[in-house]
């Protein structure tokens, strides 16, 4: 009884190890990494599922190298019905990065697929010492993370880093010897202690520095160890192409943050990111910001008691469409193959 419920479990359980970071990385060939903030485990499912379907379906351009999730400070605050001003702690982050893993892995294993790697946003490590910085990676990368994200503002007043910091008077940052020594270099070392763990390093000194200062910094910190490197919030396409062709010198992979509608970074399409030289693409609030969109839609048609089915895609069948998403085709089967009658 116990071999046929083993055989029947591989055939219902079935995802695939999951896609290593490194070695999605090390494929790319001078393709783009696509990198796409999720709020929650439907957004995780959904697209996870549909990156299934377009794989099977040859539709992913050539230029893509390969897709990741993320998990960001932002979208984890909004969770929370708080604005990113510092208001997140290392337990919610840890908290919301098993939250995508666990969807990500349903996903992959309804699809019999690999879940996709995720990243995870660290702020500026969630305390003052290297210690915390250590906790917060071990602590992430326990609930899946394959690379981290950890940044140079000052860290009582951060904000989001298109926010204008906690009281709105502008972003701060430390001095970048710090940044390296306090918080670089303990994620650094505990990346080396296990071995599928990136680390990002993001600079803000753009807003109140300049450009050079944050490409001097962008320097130094792929100097130290960083896989991965991050100017945010460039203004204007000029300094975006400038980050993007000084980045391009480095052995770090550049990164190119877009946040739809935020004003402070030119929007640009991946391709657009991809033939300017970047490496990877971060999409970290865009799914959110939809929702948000077509939510506010919705209750505009509610409040002044209007039919509500076609915005909620009633006609599309909506409700059954996003209760498979979730998994109920999934978990019923599961639980109709394993019942004791």
């Amino acid at each position: 009884m116990l071999a046929h419920h083993d055989i029947a479990m591989k055939s219902l359980i079935s995802a695939q190890p999951r896609t290593r970071l490194k070695d999605t990385v090390s494929s790319l060939n001078g393709r783009l990494l696509i990198v796409v903030g999720v709020a929650n485990g439907a957004e995780a499912r959904a697209f996870s599922s549909y990156l299934f379907a377009a794989g099977q379906a040859g539709t992913i351009p050539d230029f893509v190298g390969g897709f990741a999730l993320f998990v960001s400070g932002y979208l984890t605050a909004a969770e929370h019905g708080l604005p990113d001003l510092g208001m997140i702690l290392r337990g919610e982050i840890a908290r919301q990065t098993d939250i995508v893993e666990q969807a990500a892995w349903l996903a992959a294993a309804e699809n019999e697929s690999a879940p996709l790697p995720i990243g995870v946003d660290i702020d500026t490590g969630y305390g003052n010492e290297a210690s915390a910085v250590i906790l917060t990676c071990r602590q992430v990368h326990k609930q899946g993370a394959q690379y981290v994200q950890i940044e140079d503002q000052y860290s009582i007043n951060k904000s989001c880093g298109h926010l204008d910091g906690a009281s709105g008077a502008g972003k701060q940052v430390i001095d970048a010897q710090e940044m390296i020594a306090m918080r670089l270099a303990p994620a650094l070392a505990f990346a080396a202690g296990v071995d599928d763990l990136m680390v990002m390093a993001r600079t803000d000194a753009l807003a109140s520095e300049g450009l050079d200062e944050s490409l001097r910094r962008a320097h130094l910190y792929e100097q130290a160890g960083a896989g991965l490197v991050f100017v945010e919030a460039p203004e204007n396409d000029d300094q975006l192409a400038s980050v993007a062709r000084e980045l391009a010198t480095t052995s770090a992979l550049s990164v190119a943050n877009v946040v739809e509608g935020s004003g402070k970074t030119p929007y640009k399409t991946p391709r657009e990111l991809h033939e300017m030289g970047f490496d990877v693409a971060l999409f970290p609030v865009g799914p959110l910001l939809a929702g948000h969109v077509a939510r506010n839609a919705y209750y505009e048609k509610l409040g002044v008691s209007d039919d509500t089915r076609a915005i909620a895609g009633a006609d599309q069948d909506s409700f059954d469409a996003f209760s498979r998403t979730v998994g109920r085709d999934q978990f019923t089967a599961w639980n109709r193959r394993f019942r004791f009658e």
